[in-house]
């Protein structure tokens, strides 16, 4: 199996993950849209050229930021998503409010909002069986399952505790899958 490159050589991973980091901390103090790539270069110390040799834009690294978060939460329609592990998502997310709340809810809500719908789909497919409709659009259905209740949760329009909103993500995401698959005969 190949590696992609930032994964097999340690200084890209390095690099990446200076970037990553740079990105983080700057997030935490500004809003989305305030951030420049710029920004994530004077940071991070890395340069221009090497910015864009692990990402195409700054919407792209955000998207990385989320790839670990949001694949547990995509597992959910496989079905291999323990509850602790996508609690434990939640949980980073209610102790990371103000972030997660700007990007949930503002300018970076379409990059995020597209990040899930493809971890999703790479999710289904994976999974055995026909699905009624093609995985896009099944990919989105699940993607707004998920991703709305947690939107409105963190911004406080409803309380619950987080064990009780992964279960209740959980079955859901696995009910809304069995109801978009072709029945076998």
């Amino acid at each position: 199996m190949n590696r992609p490159a930032h994964v097999a050589d340690p200084r890209k991973r390095h690099t990446r993950g200076d970037l990553l980091s740079a990105f983080f901390s700057l997030a935490l103090s500004r809003r989305y849209h305030d951030i420049r790539v710029a920004d994530v270069l004077a940071v991070s110390g890395v340069g221009r050229s090497t910015f864009y040799e692990h990402f195409r834009n700054k919407d792209a690294l955000l998207s990385a930021s989320l790839d670990g978060p949001f694949r547990i939460l995509a597992g959910m329609v496989e079905g291999d998503a323990g509850t602790l592990r996508v609690q434990g998502v939640l949980e980073h997310f209610l102790q990371n409010r103000a972030l997660a709340r700007s990007l949930f809810e503002g300018a970076a809500s379409r990059v995020v909002r597209e990040t899930l719908v493809a971890h999703v789909e790479s999710c289904l497919d994976r999974e055995p069986g026909r699905l009624r409709i093609p995985a896009r659009l099944a990919a989105h259905s699940l993607a707004d399952g998920i991703f709305s209740p947690i939107a409105a949760w963190l911004s406080g329009e409803a309380n619950c505790d987080p064990s009780d909103l992964a279960i209740a993500l959980r079955d859901a995401a696995m009910a809304s899958v069995r109801a978009l698959r072709i029945a076998e005969r």
